[in-house]
């Protein structure tokens, strides 16, 4: 696989996280206020540790930033790319110390009773894994992409991905 190839499928990565994570949300706020059968009530859509009022605008927020940063790595913009390299290996460890922290919160929701997994705050651990994904996606910024000799507007690996 060429070095086109992964920055293509990156690019798509971060906009398959933002889709996922806005179905997350579109989902909650339709349970909300349509309350649909085949959706899971509204509890299992949220931990409760955020009050709803605060959550939406800090998600629309969250939605914004991971626009922004797919958006910019798409057209090869540098205003979002991760050029040290300590930057990069601390997203890196915090994508993973996130996920592996919703691993550890998974694993003792299931096993408290009575509820089912999805009624203990799934979906919020789904959302949370996807949101360390994203990190983990921004922290992989391509070397190439980093050297200021190499304007990344021109490669070939950005046309090709803003395709």
């Amino acid at each position: 696989m060429t070095a086109v190839d992964r920055e293509r499928r990156r690019c798509r990565a971060l906009w398959l996280c933002l889709a996922i994570f806005m179905v997350r949300i579109i989902g909650q706020i339709e349970v909300l206020l349509l309350a649909p059968r085949w959706l899971p009530k509204f509890s299992a859509w949220e931990s409760g540790l955020i009050p709803y009022p605060v959550l939406l605008p800090l998600q629309i927020l969250i939605v914004a930033w991971m626009a922004s940063i797919a958006s910019d790595h798409s057209r090869g913009s540098w205003s979002t790319w991760v050029e040290s390299f300590r930057v990069r290996k601390t997203l890196t460890a915090f994508a993973v110390l996130y996920a592996s922290v919703m691993l550890v919160r998974l694993t003792v929701t299931a096993a408290l009773p009575p509820h089912s997994v999805i009624d203990r705050g799934l979906i919020p651990i789904l959302a949370h894994w996807d949101l360390a994904c994203f990190v983990a996606l921004l922290a992989r910024t391509p070397v190439f992409a980093t050297t200021r000799s190499d304007a990344p507007r021109s490669s070939a690996c950005h046309r090709e991905c803003a395709r």
